[in-house]
């Protein structure tokens, strides 16, 4: 817990701060701009945060109804946030494994072998993570992996830390879309990209930073379905359209990380120091502000299987 105490803080959570427009995220054109990717750039504007560019790949970008039903179904949102916040018992519940497992991949003497027993106790989550080892974001080999001591082969212990976080973290972000369509789907899609890109950005730093900037990124992710789910409730409340991808994105910009902090907090999850390492706590904000726009980025262009060789 000595790294989530530095980095977010203990205590009560204040209260939200005041409603702010999403920000551009830089001056920089990014590929998904030059692409054309949807909603990458306001007409003769600047480049867009990137999570308005993320709501912007399931819902549009111009608000569809009058501003009066937008400012309501805000309004209920934002109360049912802080109320999430505030009270914990409302969270996700933590993964039956994760405890077990992430003091496993923090330990040094693990071995791989031991990693994929516990991992082969659960069914389902082997079964997810040799899923996630065959697909086309970290598969090694053009031949499908069949077994757990195979996967552990191929990807080795390093490997087996961030495929078993997102095996761990995915059963808790799904989420039926309701009024917000797929934008639960393009939510996970954008953490898992987020949470490797981080993770690269953060090599050099030592394998303990490196896993502790792809949880980082999982953790925002986490949260960032939570408020998809408290927009969803809300327009089923309400009875109301879903909101366009500027007021959606203005939601996951100021509440996001801040849940997934709180998630982070509530599960108790075992000290990583690299997460402190990597640059303090502004130098890790930055790092996986950087990587959710480029994920955002990487997600308005045709994605290419690794596996297969570049024309």
């Amino acid at each position: 817990m000595r790294w989530i105490g530095k980095l977010f803080g203990r205590g009560r959570v204040a209260d939200a701060p005041a409603p702010v427009r999403a920000q551009p995220y830089g001056s920089e054109a990014t590929s998904g701009e030059d692409a054309g990717g949807a909603g990458a750039r306001q007409q003769d504007g600047p480049a867009l945060h990137w999570t308005v560019r993320l709501a912007a790949l399931a819902l549009p970008l111009e608000p569809a109804g009058a501003d009066a039903d937008s400012t309501r179904l805000m309004s209920d949102v934002e109360a049912a946030l802080l109320q999430l916040v505030h009270e914990r018992v409302r969270l996700p519940r933590r993964p039956q494994l994760l405890p077990q497992l992430l003091g496993m991949l923090n330990d040094e003497r693990a071995s791989g072998r031991q990693i994929a027993e516990v991992i082969g106790r659960d069914p389902a989550l082997a079964a997810n993570l040799l899923r996630l080892a065959n697909s086309p974001m970290y598969r090694v080999q053009s031949t499908m992996v069949e077994s757990l001591d195979r996967a552990v082969a191929l990807v080795g212990t390093d490997g087996l830390r961030q495929l078993v976080a997102v095996a761990l973290m995915q059963p808790v972000m799904r989420l039926e879309g309701g009024a917000t369509g797929v934008l639960p789907e393009r939510v996970w899609e954008h953490t898992e990209l987020a949470a490797g890109i981080a993770a690269r950005n953060a090599s050099g730093r030592g394998r303990d930073a490196v896993f502790a900037a792809q949880m980082l990124g999982l953790m925002q992710g986490l949260g960032a379905i939570m408020v998809v789910q408290a927009l969803r409730d809300a327009c089923a409340r309400l009875q109301c359209q879903a909101p366009d991808a500027m007021v959606t994105g203005e939601l996951l910009q100021r509440w996001a990380r801040r849940i997934g902090r709180g998630v982070a907090q509530a599960w108790e999850l075992p000290s990583m120091t690299g997460l402190v390492e990597v640059a303090g706590a502004s130098g890790l904000d930055s790092l996986l502000e950087a990587a959710s726009s480029a994920a955002v980025d990487a997600m308005q262009v045709p994605a290419q299987d690794p596996a297969q060789p570049a024309d």
